[in-house]
């Protein structure tokens, strides 16, 4: 009887565990808990963290900005290769941009319901991806991001003119494909899912790569920029693709430069370009301040007669050597600083692709014979939308019409073919600033504006600009031979080496 007994109680434990166990797994998970990611957050986090460029960096190459500080942080304006600003470019875009938007396209490949998202994804990739190669030449791009999807931990390094070639075809592709009728992508922070703005840009993209082949290869590049204009490229300064801040996500470029106001000055070519054309922007671009490094609470001096740039080649210690040096200035210099109530507010925006620089790509396509059009007109026109733009850092900064048409009514800048070159990529130069990447690209392709090198003794570049970023050190150590690969395909690693189309 006590066997039967201790049968029946044993079976009446299975079955009370099996009882228990049922629903265990559903009980233990928290129900707070993400399970899947909507693609749309990986995409505007893609879009806010893309970066453009700190002063320091391009600006300084071509000229715009400088610090004379060597020991607070010496870099471009002594020729010299400084890892922290090299590799800026490279440690953003791999870890952040280029891995969201990587893992974006697997996702969403194939998925009718998401195609707006997925071809917004490539056209934004193709923006970032062109931004390296601009910047480094040859970079990971086929095996980029792919750690955690296809195990790449360690990433090949495409050849740049490979993926310039694969660009045009995404932006081509991309582009054609965004369709108003299909996903409205709501999180979308530069045109709120608009596709028409959206076909707008990756025409307008398509015309900036296009332009970039103008030196290497004028065929294709006439090619290239016939599509984007048939597209349809941007119409108005409501197309311009650009990052809102305010005092809670402030701009980090102004930010690092309010951060130490008397270290940072403007560039005497860039000053002496403003001020000896009467542009009406020098007010909102330039300020005199009577402690440089109490800037942010003192009144900003805009007069155009009391503007002057800081001399190139020299620092903090041989500025006094300087011809007319101008004397120091509370604990800095009596020279021109950014505008901290305009341009350089901590909320200012930070612009990738506007209107104005389309304009002014078709003003010299339309010079070289790639597209019809006069160019005058589209010259007009993009130094007018640059003016205007100024609306959005500051809702006073405003430029009348008078003004614009007596500025482009000056004999220097007036539009003629015979400087049309000239005048077109200075006014980009103008243009750009505050986009260090695209200046310093443009700067390369064109050679405008004709700045004169920057002479600083000790300097490690061996020709009269820098041409490209060196790849981070990390890089050589950790991806040794893909490393190596790179560096005997591009010729050195150094700041010398021009990137293909600079050729």
């Amino acid at each position: 009887m006590k066997k039967y007994i201790k049968i029946i109680l044993s079976a009446a434990c299975l079955f009370s565990a099996a009882g228990c166990d049922k629903g265990f797994r559903e009980l233990n998970v928290n129900p707070n808990n993400t399970t899947s990611l909507d693609p749309v957050f990986l995409f505007s986090n893609a879009e806010v963290l893309t970066y453009a460029a700190l002063m320091e960096t391009e600006p300084t190459v071509v000229q715009q900005f400088i610090d004379p500080f060597g020991g607070v942080t010496s870099a471009f304006n002594f020729n010299v290769l400084n890892q922290t600003y090299t590799v800026m470019r490279w440690n953003n875009a791999y870890p952040n941009t280029i891995k969201l938007l990587e893992h974006i396209l697997p996702d969403l490949k194939g998925n009718a319901s998401r195609s707006n998202l997925y071809n917004e994804t490539r056209i934004w990739r193709a923006y970032n991806y062109m931004m390296l190669v601009d910047t480094y030449g040859d970079v990971p791009y086929s095996q980029a991001g792919q750690a955690y999807l296809n195990s790449a931990f360690l990433p090949k390094y495409d050849k740049q003119q490979d993926i310039y070639a694969d660009l045009v075809n995404e932006l081509t592709t991309a582009t054609a494909a965004l369709d108003p009728a299909k996903d409205l992508v709501k999180g979308d922070v530069f045109f709120g899912g608009d596709i028409p703005q959206w076909k707008r840009l990756g025409y307008s993209l398509l015309l900036r790569i296009g332009m970039r082949y103008s030196k290497l290869d004028p065929g294709k590049a006439k090619t290239i920029v016939q599509a984007a204009v048939t597209g349809g490229v941007m119409q108005s300064n409501a197309d311009n693709c650009y990052l809102k801040y305010n005092n809670t996500y402030p701009n980090l470029v102004t930010q690092q430069i309010q951060q130490l106001t008397n270290t940072y000055y403007l560039a005497e070519p860039f000053i002496t370009q403003l001020k000896s054309t009467g542009d009406p922007r020098l007010k909102y671009i330039s300020a005199m301040y009577t402690d440089p490094g109490k800037a942010l609470s003192l009144a900003p001096d805009t007069a155009s007669a009391n503007q002057f740039g800081l001399p190139i080649g020299y620092d903090s210690g041989t500025l006094p050597s300087a011809p007319g040096f101008r004397g120091v200035s509370g604990s800095g210099f009596k020279y021109s600083q950014v505008n901290y109530s305009v341009f350089g507010k901590i909320t200012a925006p930070q612009f990738f692709v506007t209107y104005a620089q389309t304009q002014l790509l078709l003003a010299e396509a339309a010079f070289r014979g790639y597209i019809a059009g006069t160019a005058s007109t589209y010259y007009n026109n993009g130094v007018k939308a640059a003016m205007d733009q100024f609306t959005s850092y500051d809702a006073t900064a405003v430029i009348s019409s008078d003004a614009q048409n007596a500025y482009l009514n000056n004999p220097a800048i007036a539009y003629s073919d015979a400087n049309a070159l000239k005048l077109i990529n200075t006014q980009y130069w103008i243009t750009s600033f505050g986009n260090g990447a695209e200046t310093w690209a443009n700067f390369r392709r064109s050679g405008y504006p004709a700045l004169a090198p920057n002479t600083y003794p000790g300097r490690q570049i061996k020709g009269n600009f820098v041409r490209r970023y060196t790849y981070p050190q990390t890089e050589a150590a950790i991806n040794a031979d893909n490393y190596r690969a790179a560096v005997a395909s591009i010729g050195a690693d150094d700041l010398d080496t021009p990137v293909f189309w600079d050729k």
